[in-house]
């Protein structure tokens, strides 16, 4: 049985200069505007990963039982 594929949109990413590493990590996601590699330690740059849609799930605002209004 065929599944469908996921929709996907571009991605800005960082990914590891060495080419035997294949970390990345989501540009939004990563811990600086310059990180390292999380696998080798190594120096990473800018690209674009075409990947499904992130699915962001929302909690809804829940008052605490002892909060005052």
């Amino acid at each position: 049985m065929d599944t469908p594929k996921p929709e996907t949109s571009p991605v800005p990413i960082f990914r590891c200069v060495n080419p035997e590493c294949k970390a990345w990590v989501r540009e939004e996601l990563a811990a600086s505007a310059s990180p390292e590699c999380p696998m080798c330690r190594g120096k990473m740059i800018r690209g674009i990963k075409h990947l499904p849609k992130l699915i962001k799930k929302h909690r809804g605002s829940r008052k605490k039982n002892d909060e005052k209004v």
